[in-house]
């Protein structure tokens, strides 16, 4: 039997990021799934990937960390300096304006394509001597006291002293395990599509709350080009993803009593619309029960929350780096499946977990509601956060975190 440090499971951004952050410690790792393809990376300037993610300075920190960062394209990244938050009233007055420059800061995160910053992992893994691959699924598993046996589809057996689940919200793993994970379905789909635009974005991330409880957010890319996220409801949103390149251009420019026209002016689709159905998950263990130690859920195994705040993968990115932080800094006496390790990353994670899904859940909830007192109330707290630079720099100090 082939034995390792860590047997970890899912080839997404999660768990390469993981793979490569212990292959690091000098951790010997098994990197298993159906398919390591990163999937298609854009590299000319009319091409982007449609699936874009907000990093903030945590995740920054840990790419930097891994020697990530610096082999990522500057050219397919764009510095987020400003943010603009508005309500449905259409009201100035109820609009949120976040500045790196108010807030002292060189900016309030980095817009970089998924499959760019998986592109860039895929690499640096394939030159980690630490790291084994292997193409196959996972049959079963067994946590004894002293290991856990993993078995695969095509009938080879492995062990290690841990089993990470990094293999995404529907996690075989965590479903092997029985461990609870209450659902809510937002009966939303973010519809994802990229457009060039007339005006210039001026680095600014821009979201509108829309009347009817959907989120159109628009977040900047280089050289006049804006990547799309409408949170929408199902209905509407299979409209959307139904229209052809200028119908949809027209739809967007349209939302919010034209709003969005005012600040980009004539858009131009660069890719088709995709939708991706948004749901609030939280695995109500993200280590293994008692009876069956030395496994741990990492990323959108353990936890899915709503586009809103832009923070699902900075969540699981947060995850990779509390646990490489823990294992590097364990006492010299504790072996990397100690117990009490294991316990301490499940209490570190929890807060930072619970605080995020609570709030943005909270906030489409609020923020989707038809109730006209509601609608007053928060349209003006927008407008009381925004005269508060105190507040302000709270809210920045927590999202750059």
């Amino acid at each position: 039997m082939n034995s390792y440090d860590l047997i970890i499971v899912g080839a997404g951004i999660a768990g390469k990021a993981t793979a490569l952050r212990l292959a690091q410690l000098g951790l010997k790792i098994l990197h298993v799934a159906p398919n390591f393809d990163p999937g298609i990376h854009c590299n000319d300037d009319l091409t982007w990937d449609s699936r874009i993610y907000a990093l903030s300075g945590s995740s920054q920190q840990l790419l930097s960390d891994i020697h990530v960062w610096e082999s990522l394209d500057p050219s397919r990244m764009q510095v987020v300096s400003d943010m603009r938050i508005f309500g449905d009233s259409g009201q100035a007055n109820d609009e949120l304006h976040f500045s790196a420059y108010s807030a002292t800061v060189n900016q309030l995160a980095w817009i970089v394509e998924s499959s760019h910053i998986e592109k860039t992992l895929d690499t640096a893994c394939k030159f980690q001597g630490n790291i084994k691959r292997l193409t196959d699924t996972v049959a079963s598993f067994v946590s004894r006291n002293d290991s856990v046996t993993v078995t695969m589809q095509s009938g080879e057996t492995y062990s290690a002293k841990l089993l990470l689940a990094a293999d995404g919200s529907k996690s075989s793993i965590r479903e092997k395990l029985q461990i609870e994970t209450p659902i809510n379905d937002y009966e939303q789909t973010a519809v994802v599509a990229n457009f060039s635009c007339e005006l210039d974005h001026q680095d600014t991330a821009c979201q509108w709350f829309l009347e009817d409880g959907e989120i159109l957010a628009l977040l900047p890319l280089p050289n006049k080009k804006l990547s799309m996220v409408w949170s929408a409801k199902t209905d509407h949103a299979t409209q959307l993803k139904e229209l052809d390149g200028e119908a949809l251009c027209l739809a967007v420019m349209a939302a919010a009593q034209g709003q969005v026209r005012s600040r980009t002016g004539q858009l131009k689709m660069l890719t088709s619309p995709q939708g991706f159905p948004l749901r609030r998950m939280r695995a109500q263990r993200i280590i293994a029960p008692d009876e069956c130690p030395r496994i741990i859920l990492i990323g959108d195994a353990a936890h899915v929350m709503h586009p809103l705040a832009g923070q699902g993968l900075n969540l699981g990115l947060r995850d990779v780096a509390c646990l490489g932080k823990l294992l590097e800094e364990k006492e010299s006496f504790r072996e990397i499946d100690d117990p009490v390790l294991l316990r301490r990353y499940e209490r570190a994670r929890h807060g930072d977990t619970d605080i995020l899904l609570f709030t943005t859940d909270k906030l489409q909830k609020l923020f989707s509601s038809n109730s006209s007192a509601l609608k007053t109330a928060r349209n003006w707290g927008m407008g009381i956060v925004n005269r508060s630079r105190f507040l302000k720099r709270q809210l920045i100090k927590k999202a750059l975190s």
